[in-house]
């Protein structure tokens, strides 16, 4: 399994066997499927995924869920389907119904899906670069990539998805909107957008290989080490010290400040996000994650003390700085070792597993997170402690950002 903060996605440990929902669960789908005029073979295969499912979701779901509840949903989306139907169709439909009572980040993933996942958080993978969630039933940006498609199109934190090459995306679920986007690197896709403001555009996107830099730096005059985090992949904690450590080396004693910006990084692995704050913070406590089981009640504390002990820091964050993102900001801010500057994060304080089934896998939520304070961060966020917005020229939060560190 895959521990992650998504849109995605920490570190791995073995999967429990599946435990078996009751016989009247599988009767109940198996007949569904059937009634959808799948033959019997497809039929009882799916119905058996299906359970695989629901099992799962009931053993680790972060609240109690009753599994007939969840079998009887995913019977009554089959059922009410427009028969002969193929079996992926029903099948997907079912997936659909279980996911709608849970959350929008706890959803059945394809093989190819399992495929891209891995392949995501190895820095590289296709697409058009943007990180999405759902909000009150529609599909939003949380953030673009940096040097990626959606990004150089000017797509903007909070936008919704309101089309796919021209068809609605209202009542699908998130997973079945990125399948949807998603294709052959080289072929295009045209998203529906809608600004906060209301205003409608279509933007046409260009499916490419997203190369992901996970950690840039340099130097902001010669006195302050700027790094950007643009996501937690694999790795990323220790680019980070040596990118500090080459900058540090580099101004030749005169660094006065360390400003790290999360703005627009939608999250990723767990155990980076720990790792990164632990560079910073040492032996405290980093975040505290709640569940049902004991492996997802966890307080996880620093242990290798601080590189640039002493030097004022700032951690730049805005709509579009996620999960992980929150994780690093939330500690630093908490045991006061960074100023926050910029605008309130996005609020996404929950935790998924990536759990392999006997085909495809799934992604459920596990557990919740809360800040060393005890706060929490699942919709609700965190607010910088200098409030700076955005400009259309210039970058006034960097510039505030630079004056905190050098005590102007």
């Amino acid at each position: 399994m895959i521990r992650l903060f998504l849109i995605a996605v920490g570190a791995l440990i073995l999967a429990a066997g599946p435990v078996r929902a009751d016989r009247a669960d599988r009767a109940l789908l198996g007949s569904a499927f059937s009634q959808a005029g799948i033959d019997a073979p497809k039929a009882r295969a799916k119905a058996e995924l299906l359970d695989e499912m629901i099992d799962k979701i009931a053993e680790v779901y972060v609240e109690p869920k009753d599994p007939h509840r969840l079998a009887e949903a995913a019977a009554r989306a089959v059922r009410e389907l427009k028969a002969p139907q193929s079996v992926d169709d029903a099948f997907k439909a079912a997936a659909a119904a279980v996911s709608a009572d849970l959350d929008p980040h706890t959803a059945y993933l394809t093989p190819s899906d399992m495929d891209d996942m891995k392949t995501s958080f190895s820095g590289q993978f296709g697409g058009v670069g943007m990180e999405l969630t759902m909000k009150e039933d529609q599909v939003v940006v949380v953030a673009p990539i940096d040097d990626t498609p959606a990004a150089r199109a000017g797509i903007q934190v909070d936008e919704r998805i309101v089309r796919v090459d021209g068809q609605p995306v209202a009542g699908l679920s998130l997973t079945q909107v990125v399948s949807r986007i998603r294709g052959r690197v080289g072929t295009s896709v045209t998203l529906g957008m809608k600004r906060a403001d209301g205003a409608l555009r279509d933007v046409v996107l260009r499916r490419e290989i997203i190369h992901l830099q996970a950690v840039k730096g340099r130097m902001e005059g010669s006195d302050v080490a700027y790094i950007r985090i643009t996501q937690f992949a694999g790795g990323t904690a220790q680019t980070l010290k040596t990118t500090l450590q080459d900058l540090e080396r580099s101004a030749g004693g005169r660094l006065k400040g360390v400003i790290l910006d999360m703005r627009r990084n939608p999250g990723g692995l767990l155990d980076q996000a720990i790792a990164v704050a632990d560079l910073f913070l040492g032996d405290v406590p980093i975040v505290q994650t709640t569940g049902r089981r004991a492996e997802d009640r966890q307080i996880y504390s620093g242990r290798s003390g601080e590189i640039v002990a002493g030097l004022p820091m700032v951690v730049l964050i805005d709509g579009g700085s996620a999960s992980a993102s929150e994780i690093v900001a939330g500690a630093l801010k908490d045991h006061r070792r960074a100023v926050l500057v910029g605008q309130k994060s996005f609020g996404k304080g929950s935790v998924q597993t990536v759990m392999p089934l006997s085909e495809g896998g799934m992604r459920v939520t596990t557990s919740r997170y809360l800040r060393p304070s005890t706060q929490t961060v699942d919709k609700v966020g965190i607010t910088p402690d200098i409030v700076t917005e955005p400009a259309e020229n210039g970058d006034p939060q960097l510039d505030r950002a630079l004056k905190v560190v050098r005590g102007q």
